[in-house]
């Protein structure tokens, strides 16, 4: 089983002393982890709170993204593991022009498309996010199609992530309940139960 580390650009959450302690308790008990920064996908967020695409990128999502990869090696040094025991993800290189994950990308935006069921429950969680930042949005529903890319992606890349990191099971690390992915690799919204995908709180 290969955990993989959800780190969301711009949580405030994570800082230097959480970040350090989560990395030694997934070492510890996996014996390696692999950290997702889904910088680029995060760019559609910035954009929802109304910034133009590029100042999005420029300004928000790769300096986040970069002080939260600051912090990562921060904690690796201290805690003196390789980059064979923490690996962290470069979604830019690595990721987003990927066949195999635009391939999985567009079977999860389709399941958004198609399903009623689903494509609430994306927009209520990427609604409570919008609405949990101190942003005035004008036009909050055209804000959230927007902004649902970087719940599609983070999925999207779960259901890659198999054959990214070579490993028959893939289990999601994150700090607090996730409901709507919880759901998804359970099959509530398709009937298609994912075995190959888990996830576990470690705070």
């Amino acid at each position: 089983m290969y955990p993989v580390i959800g780190m969301s650009p711009g949580n405030s959450y994570f800082k230097e002393d959480v970040v350090r302690e989560l990395l030694k308790k997934v070492v510890e008990k996996f014996g390696r982890t692999t950290i997702l920064i889904a910088d680029v996908p995060a760019i559609s967020t910035y954009m929802a709170f109304g910034y133009p695409k590029n100042r999005a990128w420029r300004d928000k999502a790769l300096p986040q993204g970069n002080n939260l990869r600051n912090k990562v090696q921060k904690a690796m040094n201290e805690l003196g593991y390789t980059t064979e025991q923490v690996s962290i993800i470069n979604w830019k290189d690595e990721i987003e022009n990927n066949l195999e994950y635009k391939k999985e990308y567009q079977k999860i935006f389709s399941l958004y498309k198609e399903n009623e069921v689903f494509q609430k429950s994306v927009d209520d969680t990427t609604q409570e996010v919008l609405e949990n930042s101190d942003k005035e949005i004008d036009d909050l529903s055209s804000a959230i199609r927007v902004a649902a890319h970087y719940l599609l992606s983070e999925i999207g890349f779960m259901e890659f992530s198999p054959k990214f990191l070579n490993s028959k099971k893939i289990i999601y690390i994150y700090h607090k309940e996730w409901p709507i992915y919880e759901k998804y690799i359970l099959g509530v919204f398709d009937g298609q139960k994912r075995e190959y995908l888990d996830f576990e709180i470690i705070k």
